[in-house]
């Protein structure tokens, strides 16, 4: 991560409020990729994260240096490393039992209630297509019939959102120093 800090912008700041300024580094400041980038399929890979996978150890594989795990999340708006990253399966039980008490407990509590639209499938060519739903409250799910509708547990909603958090993309050497570029643009003093 101190690659990433090399391109934030300087600020004087008098730390201890006695008249005496140092030079540090203003964290305070953010960005945006402002280029078409994220949005080009052909700039970046598409990769399921292994486990023992971190934003590090994925920079290290792919671009040589495991200080450009900054791009890893940033190129994937991950703002928090530990929760907006994958967890592990023991880390996602100890996420479980810090929020919710205990496993039990997270399976046990309904997060929401669905109605089916359509169940997931595969079409001939190999494409899957996902379930579709819709977020109801009680009094509808309780009229429906059993084969439309359908209760998430706080536990099976954790484990879709940290399912969803594996694919991750990965920007293609090529584009690093454009990148690069456009963030020290980015976070020049007086922007």
């Amino acid at each position: 991560m101190s690659e990433y800090f090399s391109y934030f912008p300087k600020t004087d700041n008098d730390l201890t409020q006695v008249g005496q300024t140092v030079r540090v580094t203003n964290i305070l400041k953010r960005f945006k990729i402002k280029s078409d980038l994220k949005d080009r399929a052909d700039v970046f890979y598409e990769y399921d994260i292994q486990e023992g996978d971190r934003p590090d150890t994925i920079a290290e594989k792919y671009y040589g240096n495991a200080n450009m795990a900054w791009l890893v999340l940033h190129f994937n708006n991950i703002v928090d490393p530990i929760f907006g990253w994958h967890l592990n399966e023991n880390q996602f039980n100890k996420m479980i039992k810090g929020k919710y008490g205990s496993i039990p407990s997270a399976q046990s509590t309904v997060h929401e209630y669905r109605q089916v639209i359509r169940e997931a499938s595969v079409l001939n060519d190999g494409t899957r297509v996902p379930k579709r739903y819709v977020v109801i409250d009680k009094t509808t799910y309780d009229t429906l019939s059993e084969s439309v509708k359908e209760s998430i547990s706080k536990y099976d909603y954790e484990i879709e959102e940290n399912d969803k958090r594996r694919k991750i993309k990965i920007l293609d050497k090529r584009y690093l120093n454009k990148l690069k570029d456009e963030v020290r643009s980015v976070l020049k003093d007086n922007i």
